[in-house]
């Protein structure tokens, strides 16, 4: 008898401790769920309200590593657009027309990268063909793809290799055209092969920030 109420005790303990394992996993993974969603809402809350030229620190992964990179937030109420640019790696040069960011290492009359933002009131597939016909001028190679964006959702975007005539061998253009009311907003990035994995990215991740006001 003792043999037997000890089996069915242990039995019973190893049923409870399964159990209990079940229930803390499915509790860990519904706090987890629920505190992503938590911290998206509210990180996305404070990207709404910031203001231009206010500054704030993030993290993200740069040719594989974290990299923590302080932020300037823009706000071009006449372009119609926001976005988070690195502003210790970049110098802030606004416009008439345009926003641009250039690299602190180039010689900002005649940078090799940069990125510009302007305003177009083509609409935007008009806007695609009149950049493709603009840069097969300039290069060799360009193909153009639906992107999605994080701050402006679905768009177009162009990549252009192979510089020709004037435009450097070396020298690469993304653009990226965005829907914006009756017109469209145009993110050009200039960056080069060297400098593809470092300021190519970034642009890329900075582009990913921009989302439209005012259209």
């Amino acid at each position: 008898m003792k043999t037997k109420s000890i089996a069915r005790f242990l039995s019973l303990a190893v049923a409870s401790g399964l159990l209990m394992t079940m229930l803390v996993g499915c509790l860990d993974n519904d706090s987890r769920t629920k505190q992503d969603v938590s911290s998206t809402v509210s990180e996305a809350a404070a990207d709404t309200g910031r203001k231009d030229g206010e500054r704030f620190e993030d993290v993200i992964i740069l040719e594989g590593e974290e990299e923590t990179v302080r932020y300037e937030h823009v706000r071009n109420e006449k372009i119609g657009f926001e976005l988070d640019y690195e502003y210790e790696s970049l110098n802030r040069m606004t416009g008439e027309n345009y926003e641009k960011y250039v690299s602190i290492y180039d010689d900002a009359k005649k940078p090799d990268n940069y990125l510009e933002v302007t305003y177009s009131s083509e609409k935007a597939d008009s806007t695609v063909k009149t950049v493709k016909t603009d840069l097969s001028k300039k290069y060799e190679t360009f193909k153009e793809e639906t992107w999605e964006l994080d701050g402006a959702g679905q768009c177009q975007r162009i990549n252009a290799t192979g510089g020709k005539g004037k435009t450097a061998r070396d020298s690469l253009q993304t653009v990226t055209i965005i829907p914006a009311g009756d017109g469209c907003i145009v993110a050009a990035a200039h960056y080069t092969i060297e400098s593809a994995e470092g300021f190519g990215a970034r642009f890329s991740k900075i582009v990913n920030t921009l989302s439209v006001i005012n259209r």
